[in-house]
This record gives C-alpha cells, sequence and structure tokens, in this order.
C-alpha cells in the first residue's frame, strides 16, 4: 500500500454504538479537506459485539478500514501500538472509541502541528470529566513525571505523530510499554492543544480506581528512579539520625547506667532493610521482564 497522509489508529475495548459515528466524523473530516487516509480499529478482545459492529462497518468501507482482533486484552497502550505498527500514514492520530474528543478536535491538532512542525502533539481538555480522586491522582503523577524526568509529560491518548516517532516507537524494546513515557525519551519537541472532551455517551471507563492505582505504580516504577532516590534519601537520613540516637544511648548508660535501648535502633533498622529489599527487588523483576520480553500484543485475526 502507498503512503497515506494520515492514519487514524483507535483501540476499541466493548464500544459498539459509537463505533459508527466515530468512523462518519473522520471519514466526513478527511473527506472535506481531500486528505487520503485509513482507519486502523485495533479490537482488544473486549467483546463479540463489537467485533461484529466493526465487521460491520469493513463491509460499508473496506478501502479504508483495517480491523485487528487480538488473542486477548493487552489494554490500550498494547492496542495502540499494534495499530501504529500496521499504520501507512505519514502522519498517525490515536483516538479513543467512545467518541468523547469527536475527530473534528482532531483539526486542532493538525492546524498546530502545522505551524510549529512539531513531533508529538497531544490534544488535552482542561475540563476534568472524572471523579475529585481521580483527576486529584492523574495531576499528581503528571508532576511527578515533570519534576523527576526533566520535563516528560504524561500526555493524553489523543495524539498526533509524525512517521519519525511511529518508526521509532516501533523499534521499541521496553517492557509495559506506556506510550506517552516513551516518546519523551525521543523528543521534547511536542505540543499541547486544548480540545473539548464531552460526557462518554455509552458505558463507563474500562478502568476502575484499582487499575488506575496499579497503573500509576507501573508508571513510577518502570519508567522512573523516583522511588530508588526516595530511599536514599530516607536511609541517609535515617543513618544520621540513628548514629546520634546511639551517641546518645551510649552517653546515658556510661554518665547515668542506664539501659542501652537499642531495641528501637534494630526496629528502625530493620524496617529500612525490608523497605530497601522490596524496592530492589521491583527493579530486579524489571531486569527479569526486560529479558524476558513479553510481547506488547499478539494478533488473532487481520482484515
Amino acid at each position: 500500500m502507498d503512503k497515506l497522509a494520515f492514519s487514524f489508529v483507535i483501540p476499541v475495548y466493548k464500544s459498539v454504538a459509537t463505533l459508527g459515528p466515530l468512523y462518519q466524523a473522520i471519514d466526513d473530516m478527511m473527506r472535506a479537506s481531500s486528505q487520503s487516509f485509513e482507519v486502523i480499529f485495533v479490537e482488544d478482545n473486549g467483546s463479540e459485539e463489537s467485533w461484529r459492529k466493526l465487521l460491520e462497518l469493513k463491509k460499508q468501507f473496506p478501502a479504508n478500514i483495517t480491523l485487528i482482533k487480538l488473542t486477548k486484552n493487552f489494554g490500550q497502550n498494547g492496542a495502540t501500538l499494534c495499530g501504529i505498527d500496521t499504520a501507512v500514514g505519514n502522519m498517525l492520530v490515536t483516538l479513543d472509541d467512545d467518541l468523547q474528543v469527536h475527530p473534528f478536535e482532531i483539526k486542532k491538532l493538525i492546524a498546530y502541528q502545522q505551524q510549529h512542525q512539531c513531533d508529538v502533539v497531544y490534544g488535552v481538555s482542561k475540563e476534568q470529566t472524572g471523579s475529585v480522586f481521580r483527576n486529584t491522582g492523574s495531576r499528581l503523577i503528571k508532576k511527578i513525571f515533570n519534576k523527576s524526568e526533566g520535563g516528560s509529560n504524561i500526555g493524553s491518548s489523543i495524539r498526533l505523530m509524525n512517521r519519525n516517532i511511529a518508526d521509532h516507537l516501533r523499534n521499541h524494546s521496553q517492557d509495559h510499554l506506556f506510550i506517552n513515557q516513551v516518546v519523551s525519551w525521543y523528543t521534547f519537541n511536542t505540543g499541547f492543544v486544548e480540545i473539548e472532551r464531552s460526557p462518554r455517551p455509552e458505558g463507563k471507563s474500562g478502568y476502575n480506581i484499582f487499575q488506575l492505582f496499579a497503573m500509576a505504580f507501573r508508571l513510577i516504577f518502570l519508567y522512573t528512579s523516583l522511588p530508588l532516590k526516595l530511599m536514599i534519601a530516607i536511609c541517609s537520613i535515617s543513618s544520621s539520625g540513628s548514629l546520634a540516637l546511639a551517641g546518645y544511648y551510649i552517653y546515658r548508660h556510661f554518665v547515668f547506667g542506664q539501659g542501652l535501648g537499642f531495641l528501637v535502633l534494630i526496629v528502625i533498622a530493620i524496617s529500612l532493610i525490608l523497605a530497601s529489599i522490596s524496592i530492589m527487588g521491583i527493579y530486579l523483576n524489571r531486569i527479569y521482564s526486560a529479558r524476558v520480553r513479553k510481547p506488547h500484543y499478539a494478533i488473532k485475526l487481520k482484515l
């Protein structure tokens, strides 16, 4: 297939009613601008209803739609990477399947990229539509990455990227891939455009609060050295305090004949040792996972 102007990559998980309007909006936008395009739907083993709806769309628009069904649920990042690996467009757009962000909003990203020549442009929503706990956690994670990773930004799943960045993602072997963090390893030439986000028209988010917490935990441990730095700082401060406290107890023992009272020091030392071992175990597991190189996705069917 010859290179197209745009490839739209859409991971699908249990959405049905939004898929038709989503494709139609992309089709209208691209035809209005006379741009060649393809839409790659990656069904992330969510439901048979989603797959049947995608097959209907494929029959209606066979020239512009590529369907991929994964063997099991690999998550949004794995499904998105699968679509990126398949895409042939000069510019790649990743979109969610829930239609909270209308495809027409992508025109803002395209205009910004053409003006500033960014490698990647993210669409970000100023208005938070989730719970207070979820929004607070999201802001906290963003601040952690901004401070600890030299300007890395967590971005969003609504993004426009050029072919060069897409090729880097294809060749990346990082386990537990989070696309936005890997993008920041290759370029800081990114832009952020405010887009409108509507309430979800169908279903609810595929991530519950425990899954979001687990994702935040993996992001921090897999893509930052913050836990190690914190443990080094805590152990250094605690060691200094423990030495001072030990000197105090020794002084009381020889001057006043009181007991050494080292039990507190022993408990503190053991706690720090166990915490350090736990964190080191997590990072050793990262090394093991990197050697095993588990696949980010596996394709069951491609049409």
